[in-house]
Protein backbone atom coordinates (compact mmCIF):
# COMPACT_ATOMS: atom_id res chain seq x y z
CA UNK A 1 0.00 0.00 0.00
CA UNK A 2 2.97 2.56 0.57
CA UNK A 3 3.94 2.44 -3.04
CA UNK A 4 0.15 3.10 -4.11
CA UNK A 5 -0.69 6.43 -1.81
CA UNK A 6 0.92 9.51 -2.15
CA UNK A 7 1.77 10.44 1.01
CA UNK A 8 1.39 14.66 0.63
CA UNK A 9 -2.06 14.32 2.16
CA UNK A 10 -0.41 13.04 5.49
CA UNK A 11 2.39 15.79 5.17
CA UNK A 12 -0.28 18.18 5.22
CA UNK A 13 -1.75 17.30 8.22
CA UNK A 14 -1.16 18.43 12.02
CA UNK A 15 -0.67 15.14 13.16
CA UNK A 16 1.88 13.99 10.84
CA UNK A 17 3.44 16.91 9.00
CA UNK A 18 6.30 16.54 11.36
CA UNK A 19 6.59 12.55 11.43
CA UNK A 20 9.60 11.04 10.18
CA UNK A 21 9.77 9.33 7.09
CA UNK A 22 9.89 5.94 9.25
CA UNK A 23 6.50 6.93 10.88
CA UNK A 24 4.97 7.99 7.42
CA UNK A 25 6.03 4.62 5.56
CA UNK A 26 4.29 2.59 8.74
CA UNK A 27 1.36 4.34 9.22
CA UNK A 28 0.88 4.04 5.44
CA UNK A 29 1.27 0.47 5.58
CA UNK A 30 -1.15 -0.27 8.28
CA UNK A 31 -3.81 1.46 7.50
CA UNK A 32 -6.54 1.56 4.16
CA UNK A 33 -7.80 4.19 1.82
CA UNK A 34 -11.97 4.17 1.90
CA UNK A 35 -13.63 6.37 -1.07
CA UNK A 36 -17.63 7.89 0.12
CA UNK A 37 -20.28 8.85 -2.44
CA UNK A 38 -22.73 11.75 -2.06
CA UNK A 39 -24.35 11.13 0.96
CA UNK A 40 -22.10 8.74 2.31
CA UNK A 41 -21.75 8.46 6.31
CA UNK A 42 -18.19 8.12 7.33
CA UNK A 43 -20.06 7.21 10.99
CA UNK A 44 -22.39 8.56 13.25
CA UNK A 45 -22.92 10.34 16.19
CA UNK A 46 -22.71 7.53 19.38
CA UNK A 47 -20.81 4.92 17.19
CA UNK A 48 -17.74 3.22 18.99
CA UNK A 49 -14.39 5.91 18.30
CA UNK A 50 -12.68 2.95 16.98
CA UNK A 51 -10.65 4.30 14.21
CA UNK A 52 -8.87 7.48 12.87
CA UNK A 53 -9.54 9.08 10.03
CA UNK A 54 -7.44 11.85 7.74
CA UNK A 55 -8.93 13.11 4.42
CA UNK A 56 -7.02 12.44 1.64
CA UNK A 57 -8.88 14.47 -1.11
CA UNK A 58 -12.76 15.82 -0.72
CA UNK A 59 -14.37 17.71 2.03
CA UNK A 60 -16.15 15.89 4.69
CA UNK A 61 -19.17 17.27 6.47
CA UNK A 62 -19.53 17.29 10.42
CA UNK A 63 -23.37 17.53 11.61
CA UNK A 64 -24.50 17.68 15.02
CA UNK A 65 -27.82 16.89 16.85
CA UNK A 66 -29.20 20.17 18.59
CA UNK A 67 -30.24 18.85 22.42
CA UNK A 68 -34.44 19.17 21.12
CA UNK A 69 -33.28 16.29 18.98
CA UNK A 70 -34.21 17.73 15.90
CA UNK A 71 -32.52 17.07 12.48
CA UNK A 72 -29.20 17.16 12.49
CA UNK A 73 -27.21 20.25 10.97
CA UNK A 74 -23.98 21.43 9.52
CA UNK A 75 -21.73 22.77 12.03
CA UNK A 76 -18.56 22.78 10.03
CA UNK A 77 -16.43 21.20 6.90
CA UNK A 78 -12.76 19.51 6.77
CA UNK A 79 -10.67 19.13 4.06
CA UNK A 80 -7.55 17.80 2.33
CA UNK A 81 -5.53 16.69 6.02
CA UNK A 82 -7.80 17.23 8.40
CA UNK A 83 -7.71 14.71 11.23
CA UNK A 84 -10.58 13.12 12.89
CA UNK A 85 -11.06 10.93 15.45
CA UNK A 86 -7.72 10.68 17.02
CA UNK A 87 -9.32 12.29 20.64
CA UNK A 88 -12.05 9.39 20.84
CA UNK A 89 -9.23 6.60 19.98
CA UNK A 90 -7.45 8.05 23.28
CA UNK A 91 -10.41 8.39 25.34
CA UNK A 92 -12.40 5.76 24.69
CA UNK A 93 -15.46 8.36 23.99
CA UNK A 94 -18.37 7.57 21.66
CA UNK A 95 -18.13 9.93 19.08
CA UNK A 96 -19.47 13.28 19.51
CA UNK A 97 -20.98 14.19 15.63
CA UNK A 98 -21.55 12.64 12.64
CA UNK A 99 -19.85 12.41 9.56
CA UNK A 100 -20.65 12.52 5.97
CA UNK A 101 -18.98 13.24 2.47
CA UNK A 102 -21.25 15.81 0.90
CA UNK A 103 -19.64 14.89 -2.83
CA UNK A 104 -17.02 12.82 -3.20
CA UNK A 105 -14.15 11.93 -0.31
CA UNK A 106 -11.29 9.81 -0.04
CA UNK A 107 -10.53 9.03 3.41
CA UNK A 108 -7.63 7.37 4.98
CA UNK A 109 -8.06 5.30 8.14
CA UNK A 110 -6.33 4.08 10.54
CA UNK A 111 -7.65 1.16 12.65
CA UNK A 112 -7.26 1.75 17.23
CA UNK A 113 -5.26 -0.72 17.58
CA UNK A 114 -2.46 0.32 15.04
CA UNK A 115 -2.99 3.83 16.23
CA UNK A 116 -2.03 2.43 19.65
CA UNK A 117 0.97 0.48 18.37
CA UNK A 118 2.35 3.18 16.76
CA UNK A 119 2.41 5.31 19.72
CA UNK A 120 4.27 2.49 21.57
CA UNK A 121 6.80 1.39 19.06
CA UNK A 122 7.21 4.87 17.36
CA UNK A 123 8.63 7.65 20.78
CA UNK A 124 8.54 10.42 17.64
CA UNK A 125 4.94 9.67 16.79
CA UNK A 126 3.43 10.16 20.91
CA UNK A 127 5.74 13.36 20.96
CA UNK A 128 4.31 14.52 18.22
CA UNK A 129 0.54 13.90 19.18
CA UNK A 130 1.37 15.73 22.29
CA UNK A 131 2.59 18.76 20.08
CA UNK A 132 -0.61 18.76 18.14
CA UNK A 133 -3.16 18.23 21.40
CA UNK A 134 -1.22 20.73 22.95
CA UNK A 135 -1.92 23.33 19.80
CA UNK A 136 -5.40 22.94 19.79
CA UNK A 137 -5.54 23.36 23.52
CA UNK A 138 -3.76 26.83 23.06
CA UNK A 139 -5.94 27.38 19.76
CA UNK A 140 -8.90 26.50 21.95
CA UNK A 141 -8.09 29.05 24.24
CA UNK A 142 -6.64 32.03 22.97
CA UNK A 143 -8.48 31.70 19.19
CA UNK A 144 -5.35 31.65 17.47
CA UNK A 145 -5.23 30.63 14.01
CA UNK A 146 -4.01 27.36 13.39
CA UNK A 147 -0.72 27.15 11.47
CA UNK A 148 -1.42 24.81 9.03
CA UNK A 149 -4.78 26.45 6.38
CA UNK A 150 -7.86 25.02 5.28
CA UNK A 151 -8.21 23.56 1.77
CA UNK A 152 -12.22 23.68 0.82
CA UNK A 153 -13.88 22.92 -2.07
CA UNK A 154 -17.04 21.89 -4.01
CA UNK A 155 -20.83 22.50 -5.34
CA UNK A 156 -22.87 24.45 -3.40
CA UNK A 157 -25.40 21.56 -4.16
CA UNK A 158 -24.23 19.62 -1.51
CA UNK A 159 -22.74 22.10 0.94
CA UNK A 160 -24.27 24.57 2.97
CA UNK A 161 -22.56 27.99 2.35
CA UNK A 162 -23.66 29.12 5.70
CA UNK A 163 -21.48 26.56 7.49
CA UNK A 164 -18.48 26.64 4.90
CA UNK A 165 -18.02 30.59 6.41
CA UNK A 166 -18.56 29.85 9.54
CA UNK A 167 -15.68 27.17 9.33
CA UNK A 168 -13.70 29.46 8.19
CA UNK A 169 -14.55 31.97 10.98
CA UNK A 170 -13.98 29.42 13.29
CA UNK A 171 -10.72 28.23 12.79
CA UNK A 172 -9.56 31.37 11.87
CA UNK A 173 -9.14 30.86 8.43
CA UNK A 174 -6.62 33.91 6.40
CA UNK A 175 -6.52 33.51 2.09
CA UNK A 176 -9.76 34.07 -0.12
CA UNK A 177 -13.12 32.19 -0.86
CA UNK A 178 -14.47 32.47 -4.52
CA UNK A 179 -17.92 31.23 -5.31
CA UNK A 180 -18.21 30.38 -9.24
CA UNK A 181 -21.07 29.88 -11.62
CA UNK A 182 -20.50 27.94 -14.77
CA UNK A 183 -16.49 28.87 -14.50
CA UNK A 184 -17.36 32.05 -14.16
CA UNK A 185 -16.59 34.19 -10.77
CA UNK A 186 -19.21 35.03 -9.03
CA UNK A 187 -18.07 36.44 -5.34
CA UNK A 188 -15.08 36.69 -4.07
CA UNK A 189 -14.34 36.85 0.31
CA UNK A 190 -10.88 37.88 1.78
CA UNK A 191 -10.56 36.75 5.39
CA UNK A 192 -8.01 37.32 7.22
CA UNK A 193 -7.56 35.62 10.80
CA UNK A 194 -11.02 34.65 10.61
CA UNK A 195 -13.00 38.18 10.56
CA UNK A 196 -14.07 38.85 6.58
CA UNK A 197 -12.23 42.32 5.63
CA UNK A 198 -13.31 42.80 1.35
CA UNK A 199 -15.64 41.04 -0.24
CA UNK A 200 -17.31 41.49 -4.11
CA UNK A 201 -20.45 40.45 -5.40
CA UNK A 202 -20.88 41.27 -9.17
CA UNK A 203 -20.62 45.09 -8.78
CA UNK A 204 -21.75 44.94 -4.98
CA UNK A 205 -18.75 45.52 -2.53
CA UNK A 206 -18.32 45.48 1.42
CA UNK A 207 -21.03 43.83 3.40
CA UNK A 208 -23.86 44.35 0.86
CA UNK A 209 -21.82 41.91 -1.65
CA UNK A 210 -21.92 39.23 1.53
CA UNK A 211 -25.75 39.84 1.86
CA UNK A 212 -26.65 39.33 -1.58
CA UNK A 213 -24.12 35.59 -1.78
CA UNK A 214 -26.97 34.49 0.67
CA UNK A 215 -30.03 36.30 -1.36
CA UNK A 216 -28.94 34.51 -4.57
CA UNK A 217 -30.13 30.86 -5.10
CA UNK A 218 -27.31 28.97 -3.41
CA UNK A 219 -25.61 27.04 -6.71
CA UNK A 220 -22.18 26.54 -8.09
CA UNK A 221 -19.07 25.79 -6.98
CA UNK A 222 -17.18 27.28 -4.36
CA UNK A 223 -13.16 27.24 -3.17
CA UNK A 224 -11.45 28.79 -0.64
CA UNK A 225 -7.60 28.84 -0.46
CA UNK A 226 -4.75 29.86 1.61
CA UNK A 227 -3.69 33.04 0.81
CA UNK A 228 -1.27 35.61 3.44
CA UNK A 229 -1.87 38.82 3.37
CA UNK A 230 0.21 42.07 5.27
CA UNK A 231 -1.54 44.13 7.72
CA UNK A 232 -1.28 47.06 6.07
CA UNK A 233 -3.45 45.43 3.07
CA UNK A 234 -6.08 44.44 5.29
CA UNK A 235 -8.44 47.80 4.98
CA UNK A 236 -11.57 48.31 6.59
CA UNK A 237 -13.95 47.39 3.62
CA UNK A 238 -16.15 45.23 5.77
CA UNK A 239 -16.91 46.65 9.56
CA UNK A 240 -19.01 43.73 10.65
CA UNK A 241 -17.10 41.50 12.89
CA UNK A 242 -17.49 38.21 11.08
CA UNK A 243 -19.71 36.38 13.23
CA UNK A 244 -22.51 39.21 13.60
CA UNK A 245 -22.26 39.42 9.23
CA UNK A 246 -22.75 36.20 9.43
CA UNK A 247 -25.95 36.29 11.64
CA UNK A 248 -27.29 39.34 9.54
CA UNK A 249 -26.36 37.83 6.39
CA UNK A 250 -28.66 34.67 7.88
CA UNK A 251 -31.18 37.09 9.11
CA UNK A 252 -31.71 39.11 5.77
CA UNK A 253 -31.72 35.60 3.56
CA UNK A 254 -35.03 34.30 5.95
CA UNK A 255 -36.81 37.79 6.02
CA UNK A 256 -36.55 38.13 1.74
CA UNK A 257 -39.38 36.29 0.46
CA UNK A 258 -41.72 38.03 2.96
CA UNK A 259 -40.79 41.20 1.31
CA UNK A 260 -40.92 39.31 -2.30
CA UNK A 261 -44.53 38.63 -1.54
CA UNK A 262 -45.36 41.44 -0.74
CA UNK A 263 -43.94 42.99 -4.35
CA UNK A 264 -44.21 39.53 -6.30
CA UNK A 265 -43.69 41.61 -9.38
CA UNK A 266 -39.84 42.38 -10.18
CA UNK A 267 -41.13 44.31 -13.51
CA UNK A 268 -43.69 46.45 -12.20
CA UNK A 269 -43.48 50.12 -12.45
CA UNK A 270 -43.37 52.37 -9.85
CA UNK A 271 -42.77 55.86 -9.45
CA UNK A 272 -42.87 59.13 -7.20
CA UNK A 273 -46.62 59.68 -5.63
CA UNK A 274 -45.38 62.40 -3.15
CA UNK A 275 -44.04 66.02 -4.01
CA UNK A 276 -41.01 65.54 -1.37
CA UNK A 277 -39.20 62.31 0.05
CA UNK A 278 -40.01 61.59 3.89
CA UNK A 279 -37.57 59.08 5.17
CA UNK A 280 -37.18 58.68 8.96
CA UNK A 281 -34.24 56.11 8.96
CA UNK A 282 -31.51 57.60 9.47
CA UNK A 283 -28.99 54.54 8.63
CA UNK A 284 -30.29 54.20 5.16
CA UNK A 285 -31.44 57.65 4.25
CA UNK A 286 -28.63 57.50 1.68
CA UNK A 287 -30.00 54.33 -0.11
CA UNK A 288 -34.14 55.56 0.21
CA UNK A 289 -32.66 58.99 -1.52
CA UNK A 290 -30.75 57.10 -4.81
CA UNK A 291 -33.96 54.91 -4.88
CA UNK A 292 -36.15 58.06 -4.81
CA UNK A 293 -34.33 59.85 -7.23
CA UNK A 294 -34.71 56.64 -9.73
CA UNK A 295 -38.09 56.30 -9.35
CA UNK A 296 -38.44 59.85 -10.63
CA UNK A 297 -39.30 58.46 -14.06
CA UNK A 298 -40.36 55.16 -12.82
CA UNK A 299 -38.21 52.09 -11.92
CA UNK A 300 -38.78 48.18 -11.27
CA UNK A 301 -37.37 45.94 -8.35
CA UNK A 302 -35.29 44.90 -11.01
CA UNK A 303 -34.39 48.26 -12.44
CA UNK A 304 -33.33 49.27 -9.16
CA UNK A 305 -31.29 46.13 -8.50
CA UNK A 306 -29.31 46.40 -11.37
CA UNK A 307 -28.92 50.77 -11.02
CA UNK A 308 -28.64 51.19 -7.09
CA UNK A 309 -26.01 49.14 -5.63
CA UNK A 310 -27.56 47.60 -2.71
CA UNK A 311 -28.39 43.99 -1.85
CA UNK A 312 -31.59 42.91 -2.92
CA UNK A 313 -33.06 42.70 1.21
CA UNK A 314 -32.31 46.71 0.86
CA UNK A 315 -33.93 47.29 -2.58
CA UNK A 316 -37.16 45.59 -1.93
CA UNK A 317 -37.26 46.98 1.85
CA UNK A 318 -37.01 50.27 0.82
CA UNK A 319 -39.47 50.13 -2.10
CA UNK A 320 -42.09 48.43 0.50
CA UNK A 321 -41.95 50.96 2.91
CA UNK A 322 -42.38 53.86 0.08
CA UNK A 323 -45.46 52.11 -0.65
CA UNK A 324 -46.74 51.53 2.34
CA UNK A 325 -46.30 55.06 3.35
CA UNK A 326 -47.97 56.61 -0.03
CA UNK A 327 -45.13 58.03 -1.45
CA UNK A 328 -44.93 55.72 -4.52
CA UNK A 329 -47.34 54.02 -6.65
Amino acid sequence: MTGTIDPAFLRNSELFESQPDEVIGAVLAQGRLLEFGPGEVVFRQGDRGDRLFVVKSGVLEVLSTPTDATEEVPVAYLGTGEVLGELALLTGSPRSATVRSPEHAEVFAVDRAVFIDLMDTLPAFSRNLCVVLARRLETTTLKVPRASGKQLQGSLKYFDLATVIQTLIGSHQTGNLVVSREKRKLAELLFFRGNVFRARYRQLVGEDAVFQLFQTEAEGEFSFTDRDFREDEVKGEVSMPAISLLMESVRLQDELPMLREKLPDPDRIFRQRAEQLSWDDVENVELAVSVWARLKKGASIRDLQRDVPRCSHAIYNTVATLLEAGQIE
